[in-house]
């Protein structure tokens, strides 16, 4: 009689362990693949300085001409996801287009990419950054896309590979935002 009843608890106890691992993959799921999360921030973020993996200083404002805005992508080479994201090599070039700055934010100096794999190929590679700014957004996964207007304010987030829905989205969020 203990036997069955340890046995009975073992299992009730087994059940509620996986319900609670199906309900976390589930939470996981729904936060890595919701459509994008739209949001209109009143604050703006100051973009932050950082350096190449080969330890060249980056600024956001390299050029006399102010750019529509800026995209941070938080992407590593060693990431299945971040090659597989065709949708971002469609969107990363309309938002070339539409003369916003593109930085590739690594995980390390170890993670950086290719000449011949960066997306675009005006996009610069920038690692070793202050984490206080990092911590402000959540990079939780690569890929993971930040577009900021002119005046840093946050126009448009995602994690996880982009969708047609996530481009579509994006696109109409820029434009409507820079016209």
């Amino acid at each position: 009689m203990k036997k069955v009843l340890i046995n009975k608890l073992l299992s009730a106890a087994l059940l509620i362990i996986m319900t609670a691992n199906i309900f976390m993959l589930i939470q996981i799921r729904i936060l890595m693949n919701t459509t994008a999360i739209l949001r209109e921030i009143k604050e703006s973020y100051i973009l932050p300085d950082g350096f190449t993996p080969s330890g060249t200083k980056i600024t956001w404002n390299e050029s006399s001409t102010p750019p529509s805005g800026w995209v941070v992508r938080y992407a590593s080479n060693g990431c299945i996801y971040c090659k597989l994201d065709h949708e971002w090599e469609r969107l990363a070039y309309q938002l070339e287009q539409e003369n916003f700055r593109i930085i590739t934010l690594l995980p390390n100096e170890m993670n950086q990419f290719d000449d011949a794999q960066i997306i675009p190929k005006t996009a610069r590679q920038m690692v070793f950054i202050k984490m206080d700014w990092a911590k402000q957004f959540r990079f939780i996964g690569t890929p993971s896309v930040i577009i900021f207007d002119n005046n840093g304010h946050v126009l448009w987030h995602r994690t996880g590979m982009l969708n047609d829905v996530d481009y579509v989205s994006a696109k109409k969020v820029v434009l409507r935002k820079i016209k």
